[in-house]
């Protein structure tokens, strides 16, 4: 019943017109991004998050993905503000996905500035309350999810990554997250693969940094507008990758994410975490983490 309640809330949601256009300076560029200020501007600060897309942008020249939306308008009913930030038009880029990791100008690392760019300017809005900002990404967007809190200051209260790359990370001798990262990930994910994620979570041996795995389950697993359980192979950048939607996985995963935000977001909630916190990892996705 709740998989399938969080599934029709996927369904049925799309983004409030009154999204606005915003300009965050960078580095070196101009960032655009989508803002939508909080829902209800009378109950004070509030909460925000920022989204982070993947390889395949906002533009969605790869297919049309209506997640970061979706996403979107659920982080709105639960009356948070929300960034949609987009690394890829101020550098004249469409996707990278089709693009060989060597040969990509874009890395994780300067995603991670573009996020704490953007994360600086949300501190600026009067309606939002700079201590409890939140990130959400997706593949790429995730993997800089990843770069952002191997920093000292990432500027972020709580964090959640579908399907990042932990390979490079693993390399490291010692990496540690910076605040509460979720990583969320199929165990048939050919593209970024669930094992590195899970020997990170283990290396680290941090309570707040946790992963979940789906069996039977690939890369792009909350993309709706592909096909139920209808596995899709692509060839980009030179090698053969699989995808395809989950929607168990999916409204689990969702479901898993507000659950994660929640105690670092909401007021009134002081997340209680110990060293000795063992996560009975119950239900659908399997969880590996202190």
């Amino acid at each position: 019943m709740r998989i399938t309640y969080w599934f029709c809330l996927l369904s049925v949601f799309a983004l409030p017109a009154r999204a606005e256009r915003v300009l965050i300076p960078g580095a070196e560029i101009t960032l655009s991004a989508k803002y939508l200020p909080p829902p209800f501007p009378e109950a004070g600060p509030a909460a925000a998050v920022l989204l982070l897309h993947g390889c395949n942008g906002v533009g969605q020249t790869t297919g049309l993905n209506p997640r970061p939306d979706k996403m979107a308008s659920l982080l709105q009913e639960k009356g948070y503000a929300v960034l949609m930030l987009d690394s890829f038009s101020g550098r004249d880029l469409q996707e990278i996905c089709s693009v060989p990791l060597s040969k990509r100008t874009l890395s994780p690392r300067m995603r991670a500035e573009d996020a704490r760019h953007a994360l600086d300017w949300l501190k600026t809005r009067k309606e939002i309350d700079g201590d409890r900002l939140g990130v959400i990404g997706w593949s790429h967007g995730a993997t800089s999810i990843l770069a952002l809190l191997g920093q000292k200051q990432p500027s972020v209260r709580v964090a959640v990554g579908f399907f990042p790359s932990c390979s490079s990370y693993l390399l490291r001798d010692k990496f540690q997250v910076t605040a509460p990262l979720l990583l969320l990930v199929g165990e048939d994910d050919d593209w970024t693969p669930a094992e590195p994620c899970r020997a990170l979570v283990a290396k680290s041996d941090q309570p707040t940094f946790r992963l979940v795995t789906y069996p039977e389950t690939f890369h792009d697993f909350d993309n709706a507008s592909l096909k139920a359980d209808d596995k899709k192979r692509l060839v980009l950048g030179g090698t053969s990758v699989s995808v395809g939607f989950n929607p168990e996985a999916s409204s689990d995963a969702y479901r898993r994410t507000f659950k994660w935000l929640s105690p670092w977001l909401d007021l009134n909630r002081m997340p209680v975490v110990s060293p000795s916190y063992r996560h009975s990892g119950a239900g659908l996705g399997k969880t590996i983490g202190p």
